[in-house]
């Protein structure tokens, strides 16, 4: 078992390798970083490989390095690989003027939190927590290929994640039902395609990418079966399928919407109307005239509104009494903890709780 020793003013590492022990000056700026130079070490060692690794004369910068891994890393999970590197490269652009030019080896995990708080003064903590959690991909990735000789950002202190949980009133719900039920009359395609979009959508919680995928051979009207098995052209979020029951209300516009929906080599439930006729539907910043239709029924204007549909469906679902569990079911979520930001609108939450404890 190795161990990490300070000497003068830096850090050793004492190991064991081949019945042999070692030391070897780490160079690292704090006991931290030496500690996981010495696991690093440890697990080439175990692996039957050298305790040290080789010696490079040059390592890449951090522009480089970043360069690389957007046009190589790939993994079976990714549902897009080029999309994944396109957002993945937007957001590492943020990076390149702190960090771009330092060498990989000098990377230091002060660095990066001298970066995360630039970032912070001029970004969301959502977006910080994204940029770190990219740059750690980026080097984790190096390490495994040798192109890095540690992961700075391991160790450093993300900021929060505070879910937006911005959802629509009982009365916002009914104008935004009734201004739909009164376009879908004139009988134009779209507006009866928007109507029962909407309308699903209040009722089950899915997602946009999720009611994009849908199919008609996903629904089974009359047993009032849900299987949500798509987002988009690929598998939902979590990556299972999960198995619903319609809800009554949606029963009667979706029987009259199969009689008119367009026909698309894929049988969609929802399509997209685009320059080559009906399709599905694979822009994900497109907000399929939601926007507009909240404003003609006058409720509030809100950023992400297909999101603010399913968070109002799992809002008031808890507000009459609903089970987190069955919400985590409903919803898909990997996590109760994703669910459980929820919990505080059930009716029955702390309750009389705090009565129970009695003095005197």
């Amino acid at each position: 078992m190795g161990e990490v020793l300070k000497r003068g003013g830096g850090w050793s590492l004492r190991f064991y390798e081949g019945g042999k022990r070692r030391v070897l000056a780490s160079k690292q700026r704090s006991h931290a970083d030496a500690k996981r130079m010495l696991l690093e070490i440890e697990a080439r060692i175990a692996r039957g490989e050298l305790g040290i690794a080789e010696r490079r004369a040059s390592w890449p910068t951090v522009a480089a390095l970043i360069e690389q891994f957007l046009t190589t890393y790939s993994r079976p999970s990714l549902k897009d690989v080029e999309r994944y590197r396109a957002r993945t490269r937007a957001v590492l652009q943020k990076v390149l003027p702190v960090l771009g030019s330092l060498s990989v080896n000098r990377v230091q995990s002060s660095d990066v939190a001298a970066l995360r708080d630039q970032l912070a003064q001029m970004s969301k903590a959502g977006t910080v927590r994204n940029t770190l959690m990219c740059l750690s991909a980026a080097f984790s990735w190096a390490v495994r290929q040798g192109l890095a000789p540690h992961n700075p950002c391991r160790g450093v202190e993300k900021p929060a994640h505070r879910e937006n949980l911005d959802f629509f009133s009982r009365e916002e719900v009914s104008a935004l039902i009734r201004c739909c039920e009164e376009r879908a009359r004139s009988g134009a395609l779209l507006d009866q395609l928007q109507h029962a979009r909407v309308l699903v959508a209040l009722h089950t919680g899915l997602r946009k990418g999720e009611l994009c995928g849908l199919r008609w051979r996903d629904l089974d009207i009359p047993t009032r079966r849900l299987t949500v098995a798509r987002s988009y052209a690929s598998t939902p979020k979590s990556g299972k399928s999960r198995h619903l029951r319609l809800p009554e209300v949606v029963v009667p516009v979706l029987t009259d919407w199969a009689q008119r929906c367009p026909r698309t080599d894929q049988g969609l439930v929802f399509p997209h109307r685009g320059r080559q006729g009906w399709t599905l539907s694979t822009n994900t910043s497109d907000l399929l005239d939601l926007p507009s239709l909240l404003e003609a029924a006058g409720c509030r204007r809100v950023s992400h509104p297909w999101h603010v549909l399913r968070h109002t469906f799992a809002s008031h679902f808890i507000m009459s009494g609903g089970n987190i569990l069955t919400l985590q079911k409903i919803l898909g979520h990997s996590d109760v903890k994703i669910t459980l930001i929820y919990a505080h609108l059930a009716p029955d939450f702390l309750g009389d709780e705090m009565n129970r404890v009695r003095f005197g």
